[in-house]
């Protein structure tokens, strides 16, 4: 039995319960709202609950909590403390500056700064340039979407 309690994730399973928490409770207060206006909190809530519940049981059969690589790529492509803290930080600038600067540029900004984050070893300037243009299609295409097909009210930022 140890060697079972062994590979229990304690802090994948206490942070799965906080998501568990957090998507029950945005589910249960959308419950208040109209339909129109409950359907994108439900959907969430009830997704991160479940996603949640997931997670906690991975984490208590001991499937959570490894590494995707093996052998030398481990080693060369472990994730350090820099990346982790240039991700809360580029999300933190992200709502800090949302209302001030404009959705698009800062999420521009923000979806960047993460990419190359993520970019563990050089990339050629032709795959740069596919991720570059992907990049900026996809913020281009929510913001479309956010804001003239939905008519969702953006905050009126400097620059957008």
């Amino acid at each position: 039995m140890n060697g079972e309690q062994g590979n229990r994730d304690v802090a994948g399973f206490a942070g799965s319960l906080f998501f568990l928490c957090t998507g029950l409770f945005v589910f249960f207060e959308s419950l208040t709202l109209s339909p129109l206006a409950a359907a994108f909190p439900r959907t969430i809530g009830a997704t991160l609950a479940g996603l949640a519940l997931l997670q906690a049981a991975a984490s208590l059969t001991g499937r959570s909590g490894g590494t995707m690589e093996t052998g030398a790529a481990a080693g060369r492509h472990a994730d350090g403390l820099g990346r982790k803290l240039t991700m809360i930080a580029t999300m933190v600038g992200w709502a800090l500056l949302f209302p001030l600067v404009g959705m698009f540029v800062t999420s521009l900004a923000a979806c960047l700064i993460l990419m190359a984050t993520g970019l563990f070893e050089r990339v050629s300037r032709g795959r740069l340039a596919a991720y570059l243009a992907g990049v900026t299609a996809m913020v281009a295409a929510f913001y479309l979407l956010m804001s003239h097909v939905l008519n969702i009210p953006l905050p009126r930022g400097a620059l957008f």
